[in-house]
């Protein structure tokens, strides 16, 4: 009894020390695949994500990813899609208070989000890609709020999108430019600005701090804001809502 109860120990330290099986091919659905590819994505980039590194990330065989995404491009456009509602769900346009402020929050927080999850970035700002019908409609009806909120103030609409327009373009413009930097500075460490103590007015700013190849997001959005304001002086279109 002794030497059979030893067999049996012995048989089961064996299983629990041993590797589990790979899940088989066709068992992982498509949005545990989309996760693991985020979570791959978050350390590796997008550019270092591929099909096997993912596969050996999820312990599964290679041909379980392949049969639902043939190629690269579309997980991505599966990851573009996910990354959208997670971005839109992140950042809708909230209208509260002034308009100034809430355009400064919206895109304050477009900033922020980009920063924060440099993966949506990457997906969302850095690569062209088809979006489902649900994503699209959610991008327009965001558009719609912010504008109406604008036309509300005083603005045509004409001035309205194109104030809205240039403020996405220098927030987004700023998040990609951010992540690119952030991107170099992983890979070489600090970058050099060749000032050296023949530019007396340059160093003295780079020891106080200052960065000369940084960027002025605030500056550029109280102007952007500064200018539409004179949009509504000259006419006195300035009011608290729409005409009905």
């Amino acid at each position: 009894m002794a030497e059979a109860g030893a067999v049996m120990k012995s048989a089961s330290s064996g299983t629990r020390g041993a590797k589990p099986k790979r899940r088989p091919r066709g068992s992982l659905d498509i949005e545990e695949i989309i996760t693991g590819a985020f979570e791959l994505a978050q350390d590796v980039s997008i550019a270092g994500l591929s099909m096997p590194v993912l596969a050996k990330h999820l312990d599964v065989p290679v041909t379980s990813i392949y049969w639902h995404f043939r190629k690269k491009e579309q997980l991505l456009d599966a990851m573009t899609e996910r990354a959208t509602r997670e971005y839109h769900f992140s950042n809708p346009f909230v209208d509260g208070g002034t308009w100034q402020d809430a355009l400064r929050n919206h895109f304050r927080k477009m900033r922020l989000v980009f920063r924060e999850n440099p993966v949506l970035c990457e997906l969302i700002l850095m690569r062209s890609g088809e979006l489902s019908p649900e994503s699209t409609r959610t991008s327009v009806d965001n558009l719609e709020t912010a504008i109406t909120t604008m036309v509300d103030a005083g603005f045509t609409p004409d001035d309205a999108l194109s104030v809205y327009l240039a403020l996405s373009a220098h927030s987004r413009g700023t998040s990609m430019i951010e992540h690119l930097d952030a991107s170099q500075r992983r890979g070489t460490g600090r970058r050099v600005t060749g000032v050296t103590a023949d530019h007396p007015l340059l160093n003295e700013l780079e020891y106080h701090g200052h960065s000369i190849d940084g960027l002025e997001f605030e500056l550029t959005l109280d102007a952007i804001i500064v200018r539409a304001e004179t949009l509504l002086a000259p006419s006195g279109r300035k009011r608290s809502g729409r005409k009905k």
